[in-house]
Protein backbone atom coordinates (compact mmCIF):
# COMPACT_ATOMS: atom_id res chain seq x y z
CA UNK A 1 0.00 0.00 0.00
CA UNK A 2 1.56 3.48 -1.25
CA UNK A 3 1.08 6.22 1.21
CA UNK A 4 4.44 8.45 1.24
CA UNK A 5 5.71 10.27 -1.93
CA UNK A 6 9.12 8.08 -1.32
CA UNK A 7 6.91 4.69 -1.57
CA UNK A 8 5.67 6.20 -4.76
CA UNK A 9 8.83 6.92 -6.04
CA UNK A 10 10.44 3.56 -4.59
CA UNK A 11 7.40 1.61 -6.34
CA UNK A 12 7.62 3.92 -9.86
CA UNK A 13 11.99 3.28 -10.38
CA UNK A 14 11.56 -0.63 -9.00
CA UNK A 15 8.96 -1.17 -12.27
CA UNK A 16 10.51 1.10 -14.61
CA UNK A 17 13.64 -0.70 -14.03
CA UNK A 18 11.69 -4.19 -14.78
CA UNK A 19 9.93 -2.98 -17.60
CA UNK A 20 13.31 -1.49 -19.15
CA UNK A 21 14.84 -5.66 -19.08
CA UNK A 22 11.39 -6.52 -21.09
CA UNK A 23 11.63 -4.03 -23.79
CA UNK A 24 10.57 -0.20 -22.40
CA UNK A 25 12.37 2.18 -24.20
CA UNK A 26 10.79 5.13 -22.66
CA UNK A 27 7.48 7.72 -22.77
CA UNK A 28 8.46 8.87 -26.21
CA UNK A 29 9.03 5.58 -27.69
CA UNK A 30 6.08 3.90 -26.67
CA UNK A 31 4.03 6.96 -27.65
CA UNK A 32 5.81 6.95 -31.33
CA UNK A 33 5.57 3.05 -31.78
CA UNK A 34 2.38 2.20 -29.74
CA UNK A 35 4.73 -0.35 -27.94
CA UNK A 36 2.73 -3.02 -25.80
CA UNK A 37 5.50 -2.79 -23.27
CA UNK A 38 4.88 0.47 -22.83
CA UNK A 39 1.25 0.80 -22.99
CA UNK A 40 1.38 -1.89 -19.95
CA UNK A 41 3.71 0.13 -17.98
CA UNK A 42 1.69 3.09 -18.45
CA UNK A 43 -1.04 1.04 -16.86
CA UNK A 44 1.30 -0.02 -14.08
CA UNK A 45 2.43 3.51 -13.61
CA UNK A 46 -1.29 5.09 -13.73
CA UNK A 47 -2.07 2.26 -10.81
CA UNK A 48 0.62 3.32 -8.26
CA UNK A 49 -0.45 6.94 -9.11
CA UNK A 50 -4.19 5.55 -8.47
CA UNK A 51 -2.85 3.71 -5.10
CA UNK A 52 -1.32 6.66 -3.71
CA UNK A 53 -3.83 9.27 -4.61
CA UNK A 54 -6.76 7.24 -3.20
CA UNK A 55 -4.82 6.03 0.12
CA UNK A 56 -3.26 10.05 0.64
CA UNK A 57 -6.96 11.98 -0.12
CA UNK A 58 -5.93 15.38 1.18
CA UNK A 59 -8.30 18.36 0.70
CA UNK A 60 -9.94 19.66 -2.76
CA UNK A 61 -6.24 19.12 -4.66
CA UNK A 62 -6.04 15.71 -3.38
CA UNK A 63 -9.44 14.59 -4.28
CA UNK A 64 -8.83 16.23 -7.76
CA UNK A 65 -5.75 13.96 -8.27
CA UNK A 66 -6.94 10.69 -6.33
CA UNK A 67 -10.20 11.62 -9.64
CA UNK A 68 -7.75 12.07 -12.49
CA UNK A 69 -5.82 8.93 -12.03
CA UNK A 70 -8.35 6.66 -10.93
CA UNK A 71 -9.78 7.64 -14.50
CA UNK A 72 -6.64 7.15 -16.35
CA UNK A 73 -6.31 3.87 -14.55
CA UNK A 74 -9.61 2.80 -15.42
CA UNK A 75 -9.29 4.34 -19.08
CA UNK A 76 -6.55 2.25 -19.90
CA UNK A 77 -7.14 -0.82 -18.03
CA UNK A 78 -10.86 -1.11 -20.24
CA UNK A 79 -8.30 -0.30 -23.47
CA UNK A 80 -5.44 -2.84 -22.41
CA UNK A 81 -8.01 -5.55 -20.73
CA UNK A 82 -6.75 -5.35 -17.89
CA UNK A 83 -8.13 -4.94 -14.32
CA UNK A 84 -6.27 -4.46 -11.12
CA UNK A 85 -7.81 -2.93 -8.29
CA UNK A 86 -5.24 -0.47 -6.07
CA UNK A 87 -3.77 -1.93 -3.10
CA UNK A 88 -3.84 -5.65 -4.54
CA UNK A 89 -0.16 -5.74 -5.45
CA UNK A 90 3.14 -5.25 -3.34
CA UNK A 91 5.78 -3.43 -5.58
CA UNK A 92 7.51 -4.95 -8.57
CA UNK A 93 4.44 -6.12 -10.48
CA UNK A 94 5.13 -6.97 -13.70
CA UNK A 95 2.51 -7.92 -16.51
CA UNK A 96 3.95 -9.22 -19.84
CA UNK A 97 0.67 -9.46 -22.12
CA UNK A 98 -2.16 -7.59 -21.76
CA UNK A 99 -5.86 -8.68 -22.53
CA UNK A 100 -7.78 -11.12 -19.76
CA UNK A 101 -5.94 -9.88 -16.15
CA UNK A 102 -8.90 -9.46 -13.95
CA UNK A 103 -7.73 -9.20 -10.05
CA UNK A 104 -10.73 -8.97 -7.22
CA UNK A 105 -10.10 -6.06 -4.98
CA UNK A 106 -9.99 -8.06 -2.28
CA UNK A 107 -6.97 -10.19 -3.44
CA UNK A 108 -3.75 -9.69 -1.57
CA UNK A 109 -0.54 -10.31 -3.41
CA UNK A 110 2.95 -9.38 -2.38
CA UNK A 111 6.07 -7.85 -4.32
CA UNK A 112 7.82 -9.14 -7.37
CA UNK A 113 4.51 -10.76 -8.57
CA UNK A 114 4.59 -11.39 -12.69
CA UNK A 115 1.16 -12.16 -14.73
CA UNK A 116 1.58 -13.54 -18.11
CA UNK A 117 -2.05 -13.29 -19.12
CA UNK A 118 -4.98 -14.12 -19.36
CA UNK A 119 -4.82 -14.84 -16.08
CA UNK A 120 -7.89 -14.48 -13.52
CA UNK A 121 -7.35 -14.30 -9.14
CA UNK A 122 -10.61 -13.97 -7.60
CA UNK A 123 -13.08 -14.84 -5.77
CA UNK A 124 -15.16 -18.39 -5.71
CA UNK A 125 -18.63 -16.72 -6.35
CA UNK A 126 -19.68 -17.22 -3.01
CA UNK A 127 -19.67 -13.16 -2.40
CA UNK A 128 -16.41 -10.78 -2.03
CA UNK A 129 -14.48 -10.08 1.44
CA UNK A 130 -11.31 -11.15 2.00
CA UNK A 131 -12.46 -14.65 3.37
CA UNK A 132 -13.24 -15.56 -0.27
CA UNK A 133 -10.21 -14.52 -2.40
CA UNK A 134 -6.65 -15.32 -2.85
CA UNK A 135 -3.78 -14.17 -0.36
CA UNK A 136 -0.79 -14.74 -2.06
CA UNK A 137 3.03 -14.47 -0.78
CA UNK A 138 6.00 -12.66 -2.87
CA UNK A 139 7.54 -13.60 -6.40
CA UNK A 140 4.26 -15.06 -7.85
CA UNK A 141 5.15 -16.30 -11.67
CA UNK A 142 1.22 -16.94 -12.60
CA UNK A 143 1.37 -18.20 -16.36
CA UNK A 144 -0.90 -17.83 -19.33
CA UNK A 145 -4.20 -18.52 -19.19
CA UNK A 146 -3.56 -19.74 -15.36
CA UNK A 147 -6.05 -18.71 -12.56
CA UNK A 148 -6.01 -18.46 -8.72
CA UNK A 149 -9.63 -18.64 -7.28
CA UNK A 150 -11.33 -18.60 -3.72
CA UNK A 151 -9.85 -18.58 -0.27
CA UNK A 152 -6.34 -19.64 -1.58
CA UNK A 153 -2.72 -19.55 0.74
CA UNK A 154 -0.22 -19.63 -1.51
CA UNK A 155 3.44 -19.48 -0.34
CA UNK A 156 6.38 -16.97 -1.66
CA UNK A 157 7.69 -17.89 -5.19
CA UNK A 158 4.53 -20.12 -6.27
CA UNK A 159 4.88 -20.83 -10.03
CA UNK A 160 1.65 -21.68 -11.54
CA UNK A 161 1.86 -23.37 -14.97
CA UNK A 162 0.01 -21.81 -17.86
CA UNK A 163 -3.64 -22.59 -17.30
CA UNK A 164 -3.99 -24.53 -14.23
CA UNK A 165 -6.60 -23.51 -11.85
CA UNK A 166 -5.55 -23.28 -8.20
CA UNK A 167 -8.30 -23.52 -5.66
CA UNK A 168 -6.89 -24.91 -2.63
CA UNK A 169 -3.77 -23.59 -0.81
CA UNK A 170 -0.32 -24.31 -1.26
CA UNK A 171 2.07 -22.99 1.60
CA UNK A 172 5.34 -24.71 0.75
CA UNK A 173 7.81 -22.24 -0.72
CA UNK A 174 9.57 -22.97 -3.91
CA UNK A 175 6.77 -24.61 -5.80
CA UNK A 176 5.12 -25.41 -9.36
CA UNK A 177 1.87 -25.85 -9.55
CA UNK A 178 0.34 -27.51 -12.86
CA UNK A 179 -2.84 -29.40 -13.80
CA UNK A 180 -6.85 -28.68 -13.01
CA UNK A 181 -7.61 -28.50 -10.14
CA UNK A 182 -4.23 -28.02 -9.46
CA UNK A 183 -0.92 -30.43 -7.82
CA UNK A 184 2.68 -29.63 -7.01
CA UNK A 185 4.76 -31.26 -9.14
CA UNK A 186 7.93 -29.93 -8.21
Amino acid sequence: MIKTKEQLGEYLALEEKLYREIGYKGRLHARMTKCEVGEIFGYVRSLRKDEYYTNRKNGVLGKLSAAYYRRKHNKLGVRLGISVPVNTFGKGLVIYHSQGIIVHRDARCGENCKLHGLNCIGNNGRGGGENNCPTIGNGLDLGVGAMVIGNVRLADNTTVAANAVVCKSFENENQVLAGVPAKAIK
